[in-house]
């Protein structure tokens, strides 16, 4: 039985427009309600051994994962977790590591900035894991095979290169992914992958999480209110393709960042 997983991405003071950014206040409540109710977090490593069923899944253990790793963590996410004693998963945009999300459509017209590789290895001492979110956050569904591969191969060796540190996951930009995106995942030498708010079908470069938005309640994915939290989830994601529609219109390629992406 998979555990619960969840999906945070913006824990930011300033706001914006779009659902995915959760104010620091809010964020510590529910870390807080979540450790108060018995809730414990794996590991990447416990959560690869309770996909493949080698470990069984405790009556209150979650993880927790953030995609697309904002440097906002590291001022209002990262010490919230710790102080819980609390360890997460962080999926790295590679190629703009320390830099602004040029990949993202400025809703509202505020731009954020990402982990850089310096804050990254801070972290890792800290118990937090880092994986692939690709090199540049295109929807992979839409990119031909070798582009495909490019992002996967490049986003993962940037990742052992500057951490240090084998990478086994990716969680694919948008949550998009299908039977070929999986294959090539796989063939890359991931051995875990991870969508959004979709069946899981025991394919462990598949597995699903509940995203964490604006509307989530005090006790996020897995409250009583977790299955609504998942089906809003879903309609979010889904609407989430007028990003890659608005690149696409723009004639961004695999993004805008180079593939210095240096280990600052």
């Amino acid at each position: 039985m998979l555990p619960p997983i969840l999906c945070y991405h913006k824990i930011e003071r300033r706001r914006e427009l779009g659902v995915t950014r959760l104010s620091p206040t809010r964020f510590a409540r529910q870390i807080e309600r979540l450790a108060r109710a018995g809730w414990r977090t794996m590991s990447l490593a416990q959560l690869e051994e309770s996909v493949a069923g080698t470990r069984p899944t405790g009556p209150r253990e979650l993880a927790i994962t953030f995609d697309d790793a904002y440097r906002g963590l590291r001022d209002h996410a990262l010490p919230v977790l710790r102080a819980h004693g609390y360890v997460a998963t962080c999926f790295v945009v590679t190629d703009f590591a320390g830099r602004l999300n040029r990949w993202d459509v400025a809703y509202g017209g505020r731009r954020f900035a990402h982990l850089s590789w310096r804050d990254m290895r801070r972290w890792q001492s800290a118990g937090m894991t880092f994986a692939s979110h690709s090199a540049s956050h295109p929807r992979l569904t839409w990119l031909a095979d070798d582009d495909v591969r490019r992002e996967l191969e490049c986003s993962k060796s940037a990742i052992e290169r500057c951490l240090d540190a084998p990478c086994i996951a990716v969680s694919y930009p948008f949550g998009a992914v299908g039977p070929r995106e999986a294959s090539l995942a796989r063939a890359a030498g991931y051995r875990l992958g991870f969508t959004l708010a979709r069946p899981w079908r025991g394919d462990p470069l598949a597995v699903p999480r509940a995203p964490v938005y604006m509307w989530a309640p005090p006790l996020p994915g897995v409250g009583r209110l977790a299955s609504l939290e998942w089906l809003a989830g879903s309609v979010a994601n889904r609407c989430a393709v007028g990003t890659s529609i608005f690149r696409r219109w723009r004639g961004d390629r695999r993004g805008m960042g180079g593939r210095e992406a240096a280990a600052r």
